[in-house]
């Protein structure tokens, strides 16, 4: 975003101040609370929230209204989660916080945590019956992107509702997918974008009998602009995802993504209409106009809760996506895969619940068939030079292009507040060493295990620590082994 956007947006926020605040809870329940997020797929599981959970934001509303009380009222096991989860939908506060480490993240998941070595950020919530406003004002270390800023309102937001429907204009990250270390189609591992969006508040089931079968479902569609210094200045976004549950047991997510327009495109609303039904470009229209129609991701996912009678719960879940078309096919081509899965329960022993998961990714495409080429495809392309990246960072998974991880990760919600986390990950990043993958241009063998505390320290102050042993190994390079450290505050009032 530019400087005078900025200014422009600081000097609205700043004139929203002065709204009276209400007794209207927040509208969303943001990406990067990983204890919130594993709380409330507990609660899922154990059939007390059937909403669909893998569209982040995630809607206040539709949450608190379908949250049930467990039938046991002693049942320890899902009341903590259940007086968690009703504190963050009645939070509506200012607070102050600040993140600092040793050395960037390279490959992040789904807590956010580690763009950047330092930031501090003031944010503050403010509600009328009609309008809700966030402003979260931050500054922290700048990138190496000529468009990055020290001074960000990432995370801010107006938000109105009109009956059933969601209008938010701001920079809201998005968290599309059931898996917890990447996802292949839209996470939080780049900066947010503006854009504008619209969603279903409750995703209450269609009243239809033809379409009642799919039971609750989330409609999330949105329109933003990347920076303006890239290979072609000012390319929009345009993203959409349906996500319904067939079952309490399963949950499924459709999505599709689009890089269409900016500067020396055909920025025309034929062009934008015949880009969304994914009518192809006619070359000698190219020729003329100098143009293509978009560059384009769609896929799917899912979540299935394993029917297994025991203590614990258990899932397996998975998600796709396709670059391309094939050729005079309706059938998508250029396939990246990840696959998944997770146990969960509560430990009498560790007062408090547990999550366990293993995940494995693959961003080569065409993992699936490997009828053709493999490297140099997903999040690229050849108009759109930059790729599916945000100021030089994937918007998609962490580990970008032509890459492979694997991932182990658990973690314990504890009855006191206390949120521990262990995780272990090994990747091959950018393996032929060629094309377009900003973390690892020549090709990388990255490892990491790491450790992190978020310690509630009394009710409006919360501290965190963590640290990261990394090994890593430059294609014809030595190995280099690095300890990181990170430590944090959150200070509500």
């Amino acid at each position: 975003m530019q400087t005078n956007q900025l200014s422009k947006l600081a000097i609205v926020f700043t004139s929203l101040l002065t709204i009276p605040i209400t007794s209207h809870a927040k509208p969303w329940l943001d990406t990067g609370n990983m204890r919130l997020r594993h709380e409330l797929q507990l609660l899922s599981d154990a059939d007390l929230l059937d909403v669909p959970l893998t569209t982040w934001p995630l809607s206040s509303e539709d949450i608190k209204s379908h949250l049930k009380q467990p039938l046991n009222s002693v049942d320890y096991t899902y009341q903590q989660a259940i007086n968690d989860i009703n504190k963050q939908l009645s939070i509506q506060d200012f607070s102050v916080s600040g993140n600092f480490r040793s050395k960037e993240l390279l490959v992040r998941d789904f807590s956010g945590n580690g763009r950047e070595k330092s930031i501090l950020s003031y944010r503050g919530d403010w509600s009328t019956s009609k309008v809700d406003v966030r402003l979260n004002a931050s500054i922290a270390d700048k990138s190496a992107h000529p468009s990055d800023r020290t001074f960000r309102l990432d995370e801010s937001y107006i938000s109105t509702s009109l009956k059933k429907w969601r209008f938010t204009a701001g920079l809201q990250s998005r968290w599309w997918g059931p898996s917890w270390d990447g996802s292949l189609i839209l996470s939080n591992n780049a900066r947010p974008i503006p854009s504008l969006s619209f969603e279903n508040i409750k995703s209450n089931p269609f009243k239809s009998k033809y379409l009642r079968w799919s039971g609750p479902t989330k409609l999330h569609l949105f329109i933003g602009q990347l920076e303006s210094k890239r290979a072609v200045p000012n390319t929009k976004l345009i993203g959409a995802r349906f996500a319904f549950k067939p079952s309490k047991s399963l949950e499924v997510g459709l999505h599709r993504s689009i890089q269409w327009g900016g500067k020396g495109q055909d920025n025309s609303f034929s062009n934008f209409i015949k880009t969304i039904i994914s009518k192809r470009s006619d070359p000698k229209e190219n020729q003329r106009i100098g143009s293509v129609r978009g560059n384009q991701i769609a896929g799917a996912d899912f979540r299935w809760k394993l029917p297994i009678t025991a203590k614990n719960s258990y899932a397996l879940y998975g998600q796709f996506i396709a670059e391309d078309r094939n050729e005079d096919s309706l059938l998508l081509g250029d396939i990246s895969v990840l696959l998944g899965g997770s146990t969960s329960g509560y430990s009498k022993k560790l007062n408090g619940s547990w999550r366990t998961y293993i995940e494995a990714t693959d961003t080569s495409a065409s993992t699936i068939t490997n009828d053709r080429e493999r490297n140099n495809i997903t999040y690229n392309h050849s108009t759109y030079k930059d790729g599916y990246r945000h100021q030089g960072v994937s918007m998609g998974h962490g580990i970008d292009s032509d890459s492979r991880m694997i991932s182990i990760g658990t973690m314990l919600s504890r009855d006191n507040g206390d949120f521990w986390r262990v995780w272990a990950k090994h990747a091959k990043l950018n393996e032929d060493g060629k094309g377009i993958n900003p973390i690892a241009p020549n090709g990388k063998q990255w490892s990491a295990i790491g450790l992190s505390l978020d310690k509630k320290f009394n009710k409006n102050i919360r501290l965190n620590l963590g640290t990261q042993f990394i090994s890593e190994k430059d294609t014809g390079k030595k190995r280099h082994n690095d300890m990181e450290i990170s430590t944090g505050f959150s200070f509500s009032f």
